[in-house]
């Protein structure tokens, strides 16, 4: 087990604060914590992921339809490659997290430690990277890519 030091001790409220708020929607809605985590971690958050990568390929269809230049369909040609990586990736990880929701919730537990071991950190930690930082940056990001597109 790796050693905790101040960030990664740090890192565990928010873990834990977010199992809280996962138990109670576990509760709520009659699943157990491993089902609710798969349907919220991987099925919602990844649902959520894909769509917002297909909003800069939105935005720039608009753009091309009401602009009609060259420049918005080579724009709208990359980021609809752009919006395949996110479709493809989402499906992926379908396929690789799939049920019956025991198998996926231990095999994301099992992928999470792996990383946390390569990165020489927690697992808690490498969970509230990709479950809540990475997620929050790549979603803001495309979004804000739409918004930006819009506004051109």
């Amino acid at each position: 087990m790796m050693k905790r030091t101040r960030l990664t001790n740090l890192a565990l409220l928010p873990f834990f604060l977010c199992v809280v708020v996962l138990v109670l929607l576990g509760k709520a809605f009659n699943l157990t914590y491993k089902q609710i985590s798969v349907v919220v971690n991987l099925w919602l958050q990844g649902a959520f992921l894909t769509l917002s990568g297909l909003a800069p390929a939105a935005a720039a269809v608009y753009k091309l339809c009401t602009g009609g230049s060259v420049f918005w369909l080579v724009a709208t040609v990359l980021l609809l490659a752009y919006a395949a990586a996110y479709i493809y990736g989402f499906i992926r990880m379908l396929r690789h997290y799939r049920l019956p929701f025991n198998d996926a919730f231990q095999l994301c537990v099992d992928d999470l430690e792996k990383l946390a071991k390569r990165w020489h950190t927690t697992y808690e930690m490498v969970n509230l990277v990709i479950f809540v930082l990475l997620f929050l940056v790549l979603s803001g990001t495309n979004f804000g890519l739409a918004y930006y597109i819009t506004q051109l």
